[in-house]
């Protein structure tokens, strides 16, 4: 690998880390900062990942247009200009300080440099950009400088931001002067430090909002689960739409190598890559935007489900995820393993007949050898004269001779001497036996004086398979004129052979045999069929399959099965082959992976049961919270009423009422326990309010109602630190505000009002009308009708006040008052 390449890797690579590392961000606290930032990512991954692609698979640099090559980065700068005019501290926006203007003053000599080595365009925008991107970050900095002293948080974005840009223009100045080598050249440095410096941006922005964000969600162990496995799933989603965009790069390339070869490195695969890239933005786009939208609207959903359902559903869905993510792992890691087995299956098999070949073939050249040695002696014993006696004597020592000393198989040499058949072991023929019309003559002279194995033959008193192994010799002349054709040959038993085949298989599996080229078998490890063709026994087309093997292997059927055949060459003459079923050749790859999917299938129920373990300790948990804080509540809110002796009950009384209009109207059951809980809080103000107040029994003075009516504000300023629930300020604040706008304390008024308030409202107003006080008792049925209806429009929402109303008019008992 160049360093080009390794530049061009870590690139992509800080590009793709930085990018996750912002869309966890997002999940998190979905911000604009981080859209932007997520934009200013998928911007560089466009321009990164065709260019890396190419020098991955390319034998050359892209030769393409200003405009295709910094397309991505050019959109980039702009939106990191963007992200850093957004996230500057408001008092810095209309700082000035001539530290500002150093990019300016830098940035021109720069520029002069740069435009001797690229196009005016491209750097203009990009020095132009960066240099407002620079100013804009001295200013956050410089800010910060002149005003810490009053506790401005440090604008870590702008820093981040700043160093990324300048080690920018370390590189581009670096690219435009002559290194001696690769390590000394800053670009490869810098362009690394670039990388971690892009990632920081995202750190930067991240401590932005943290600083900022001082009501931040504190979420349960469930949500925190949902939202790594939201994480876990876009990391997984989004690194595997990078890999299927390289590999599919792959095959355009090849595509075009094959069809085009003459435009090979040219602009048309570069369009392709480039098109490739922008499909991947696209997708990942498409795919941020689903898991954010369903997370956003899963998290929102559960904010209108009971603790215990919100609880169920988050679990259901990470075990949902943890179960994908685990098949996706399973899967790919038994294709990996199927792969690697059958390839060493495949290497064993192909070694296993390469030896089983080798060790015939060494075989046969010792009979080839004696043939060789015994025939050239025989010609040299011709020559000088020997008789026939002679040369019959010697075939004779000689077929001892080799049966000591190389094999027993070697069963005997003979020959056609002058007409005259010799024999080793001193066979008579009958009178009318002619050895010039035996297979192992003609095919000895056909050979021309090269050894030649001949076709092998069962021998009819034995049932051995026999080979002849055969050398003709020089001529010797006949009383007629025609020459006597002279041969010599050695026949062996395949005893040998038939041990060699016994043993050959793999790893224990499978059988073997030895093919002659016209389908004889020679030697088979089922003996029976041992000397009979291969035709009869086995698909008519399997010699022809046997014959065109490539790379050393076949699939055929066998006896009705799917099998896979090793085979190799001997001698150019015959084939020795292993013949293994394929249930058998992968019957320990399928058991490998049978353990792996068991582990796998063990391992997710051990996760589950740990993750219900959790589930159950946060259900139970979290009903203890929620009863201890109804309990607290309850107390604090009978602690308030136990200021007025006249209204003791009554915040419990407004929580039931509003509890049963919200029922009425049709909220939900955690949004009536939400209104119960507001209920019950109404009047905490009143803890800030003198007793003597509260509990005079004269009319109030106008300075007294003004103390009675501060209650509100005191109780929203209370209860504005539960920030889980902001709606029990809310109620708090405006359970006094008119419909018409008439209220305190602020005087809003109508849809201005939240719904959920203006059921508190007026529940509250019932309670007060049906409970004692010190200047009047409980006021009849029909009394509070005419008030309610009397305060339609005006005092009370209409739609909420006409439920209330048939609320009292089905209480015919007047069940609903102060007991």
């Amino acid at each position: 690998m160049t360093f080009d390449s390794f530049e061009n890797i870590v690139s992509l690579l800080g590009t793709i880390v930085g990018l996750l590392y912002c869309v966890f961000k997002y999940i998190e606290t979905p911000k604009r900062g981080y859209r932007i930032i997520i934009a200013f990512f998928l911007a560089n991954f466009l321009s990164e990942y065709y260019w890396t692609v190419y020098q991955l698979i390319m034998p050359s640099y892209p030769e393409v247009s200003e405009f295709v090559a910094y397309f991505g980065w050019n959109i980039s700068y702009c939106l990191l200009l963007t992200a850093v005019y957004f996230m500057r501290h408001e008092s810095a926006q209309r700082y000035f300080h001539p530290v500002m203007l150093l990019p300016v003053v830098t940035g021109v000599p720069l520029f002069c440099l740069y435009i001797q080595y690229g196009g005016i365009l491209n750097n203009t925008w990009e020095v132009g950009i960066t240099t407002l991107t620079l100013i804009f970050c001295l200013q956050d900095l410089m800010s910060y400088r002149a005003k810490r002293g009053q506790r401005i948080v440090f604008p870590w974005f702008s820093l981040t931001a700043l160093l990324y840009i300048v080690t920018d223009y370390i590189l581009w100045t670096a690219s435009c002067f002559t290194w001696k080598n690769a390590l000394v050249d800053p670009y490869l440095y810098f362009s690394v430090i670039g990388c971690i410096c892009r990632i920081l941006l995202v750190y930067g922005a991240s401590k932005y909002y943290e600083l900022r964000e001082k009501d931040r969600i504190q979420r349960s162990v469930s949500e925190l689960g949902l939202q790594v496995a939201v994480q876990a799933i876009v990391t997984i989603l989004i690194l595997g739409i990078c890999t299927a965009g390289l590999f599919f790069a792959v095959m355009i390339r090849d595509s075009f190598s094959l069809r085009f070869p003459a435009i090979l490195n040219e602009d048309p695969i570069v369009s392709c890559l480039f098109s490739i890239s922008a499909v991947l933005i696209i997708l990942i786009l498409g795919l941020l935007y689903v898991m954010g939208s369903r997370y956003r609207w899963i998290l929102a959903e559960g904010k209108h489900m009971s603790a215990g359902r919100r609880s169920r559903i988050n679990f259901f869905f990470t075990i949902t995820v943890t179960l994908i993510l685990m098949v996706l792992a399973v899967a790919y890691n038994s294709t990996v393993l199927y792969r690697a087995s059958v390839v060493g299956m495949y290497e064993d098999g192909e070694e296993a007949i390469k030896a089983s070949a080798t060790d015939l073939e060494n075989y046969l050249t010792v009979a080839v050898t004696t043939v060789r040695v015994a025939a050239d002696s025989v010609d040299l014993m011709k020559q000088s004269g020997r008789s026939k006696q002679e040369i019959e004597q010697y075939i004779k020592d000689q077929t001892r001779r080799v049966a000591e000393q190389f094999d027993e198989n070697f069963t005997g040499l003979y020959a056609s001497i002058d007409g005259t058949y010799l024999d080793g072991l001193g066979w008579e023929p009958p009178a009318d036996y002619d050895p010039t019309g035996r297979d192992w003559y003609r095919t000895a002279l056909a050979a021309n004086g090269e050894v030649v194995i001949v076709s092998p033959y069962v021998d009819a008193q034995t049932g051995e398979v026999v080979i002849t192994v055969g050398k003709e010799i020089a001529d010797s002349p006949n009383d007629d004129g025609t020459p006597f054709r002279n041969v010599v040959c050695l026949d062996v038993i395949v005893g040998h052979i038939r041990e060699v085949i016994q043993t050959e298989d793999i790893a224990g599996k499978g059988y073997g045999m030895v093919v002659n080229e016209d389908g004889f078998i020679v030697a088979h490890r089922e003996e029976e069929k041992s000397g009979q063709f291969i035709d009869a026994l086995y698909d008519s087309d399997l010699l022809e399959k046997i014959k065109n093997a490539e790379e050393g292997r076949i699939t055929a059927k066998v006896d009705g099965e799917d099998c896979t055949l090793f085979v190799a060459p001997v001698m150019n003459q015959w084939y020795s082959v292993i013949v293994i079923r394929d249930a058998e050749l992968l019957e320990d790859t399928y058991s490998q992976l049978a353990v792996n999917i068991v582990v796998s299938i063990i391992i997710f129920c051990l996760i589950t049961f740990f993750y219900y373990i959790a589930y159950k300790n946060e259900q139970t948990y979290g009903k203890k919270v929620e009863e201890m804080n109804l309990q607290v509540v309850t107390a604090l809110a009978a602690a308030v009423d136990a200021k007025d002796k006249y209204t003791n009950g009554h915040s419990a009384r407004v929580a039931e009422y509003s509890r049963m209009i919200a029922a009425r109207c049709g909220y939900s059951e955690p949004d009536q326990d939400e209104i119960y809980m507001m209920g019950l809080l109404h009047d905490i103000g009143k803890i800030g309010v003198p007793d003597e107040v509260i509990n005079k029994t004269s009319r109030l003075s106008e300075a007294e109602n003004k103390i009675i009516q501060k209650h509100p504000v005191i109780g929203s300023s209370i209860l504005e630190s539960i920030k889980e629930n902001p709606n029990l300020a809310v109620a708090a604040r405006w359970h006094h505000e008119c419909y018409d706008g008439s209220g305190y304390p602020d005087g809003i008024a109508g849809e201005e009002i939240p719904e959920k308030v203006r059921i508190i409202a007026v529940a509250d107003a019932y309670d007060a009308m049906t409970s004692r006080r010190s200047y009047r008792n409980v006021m009849p049925q029909n009394t509070v009708l005419e008030e309610l209806r009397r305060g339609i429009g005006t005092q009370f929402d209409p739609k909420i006040v006409k439920v209330m109303i048939e609320l009292i008019e089905e209480d015919r008992d007047y069940r609903m008052r102060e007991k």
